[in-house]
């Protein structure tokens, strides 16, 4: 039973050292990351300064909540 246990210990050690290794690498990869990159993706999709300007949040709102009746009564 003790030989079961030291097997099982060891790959547990191993298992942990694998999964260290990985955040690591994970981690290092997070910090060379271009983030500018992903900046500049979100401004070319999303304006805010249109949502900005209407002022009409009131009739955006009702929009979308005769969208949601309609997929709801399907």
């Amino acid at each position: 039973m003790s030989t079961l246990f030291k097997i099982l210990a060891v790959v547990g050690a191993v298992a942990v050292a694998v999964a260290a290794f990985l955040a690591f690498k994970k981690h290092k990869e997070l910090e060379d990351y271009d983030y500018e990159d992903l900046d500049e993706d979100f401004d070319d999709c999303c304006d805010c300064d249109d949502c900005a300007t209407t002022g009409d949040v009131e009739a955006d709102l009702d929009k979308v909540e005769d969208a949601v009746e309609d997929v709801d009564k399907d």
